[in-house]
């Protein structure tokens, strides 16, 4: 998969309601759609440097894998 670029604006909400795995999830909020953001190798339930960006507007590089973003730069705008 080739990484593309994307923009919006990143938000914590609840994830997985209802499963074994539900838990807060950072979202990027685009015109498109809204992703799960994830760095690769990082921890997938927590992130501080993500949480850095929660309320923010950015612009990122990315692979999208379903519904999950992993992203490999991200700029705040």
């Amino acid at each position: 998969m080739t990484p593309k670029r994307y923009s919006g604006s990143v938000v914590k909400r609840p994830f997985g309601a209802g499963s074994k795995s539900e838990h807060d999830a950072i979202f990027l909020v685009t015109k498109d759609g809204d992703y799960v953001l994830r760095r690769q190798g990082d921890n997938a339930f927590s992130d501080p440097e993500l949480e850095k960006l929660v309320g923010k507007k950015i612009q990122c590089t990315g692979t999208l894998a379903g519904y999950t973003l992993l992203v490999t730069n991200c700029t705040v705008v």
